[in-house]
């Protein structure tokens, strides 16, 4: 018998309001990632429309309801030693309704400017991919 190897798909959402993005930081108790900042979002069920899934992500996460704009980014890396792959997507998002009501997974958030990233520990894939936004004119902050 060889090691299972597993793959999965993750979804992430850059939500914008105001000229900010919503960051939200991952508890102690998380697998990877401890303490950090990140996006929100998470893994997709089997079968899950990828859209769908970021919205139930979203709302599980911070209480918001988005509206997907468009994916931004492709993304992967490995976890459980290498034996798991996951493959991420990133949507552009706005909020359509909702108060910020955070889930178990995640102790604070914080809307911040694109330009104040580097002060968060977050992982480097996002910060480059956010201080790419700002030179893209499709994007508005």
């Amino acid at each position: 018998m060889g090691q299972m190897r597993g793959i999965y798909v993750a979804v992430k959402a850059l939500i914008i309001r105001d000229g900010k993005i919503l960051i939200i930081k991952r508890s102690s108790k998380e697998d990877v990632y401890k303490n950090e900042w990140d996006l929100p979002g998470g893994k997709l069920k089997f079968g899950e429309n990828p859209v769908n899934g970021l919205k139930r992500e979203v709302f599980e996460e911070t209480g918001l309801n988005i509206k997907i704009v468009k994916p931004i980014s492709v993304w992967t890396f490995f976890k459980n030693s290498g034996k798991t792959q996951v493959i991420g997507i990133t949507f552009l998002a706005k909020v359509i309704s909702g108060k910020i009501r955070l889930g178990k997974e995640h102790t604070d958030f914080k809307w911040i400017l694109p330009e104040e990233i580097d002060k968060y520990k977050i992982h480097e894939e996002i910060k480059k991919l956010i201080k790419s936004l700002k030179n893209d004119d499709s994007i508005t902050f």
